[in-house]
């Protein structure tokens, strides 16, 4: 069978990472610990979820193709 996620598979690594990063950060930003702001840690955490975003909108768009393909 066709693995739909196989293409972006190192997307979806790269961004469980990024998260997981910028999740670690905003934590110490938030305790005061770190030289980043909060803003700063938040706006990366922003970033990597809008990315993950994107990449999960390319998968739905890949398996609606696989479905209208297969009717």
């Amino acid at each position: 069978m066709f693995d739909v996620a196989d293409s972006l598979r190192g997307g979806l690594e790269s961004v469980a990472t990024r998260l997981q990063q910028a999740q670690r950060i905003v934590a110490r930003a938030n305790a005061g610990e770190g030289g980043r702001s909060a803003d700063a840690a938040m706006a990366q955490t922003a970033q990597a979820a809008i990315f993950d975003e994107a990449l999960l909108g390319a998968m739905h768009a890949r398996l609606e193709e696989l479905k209208a393909v297969t009717k």
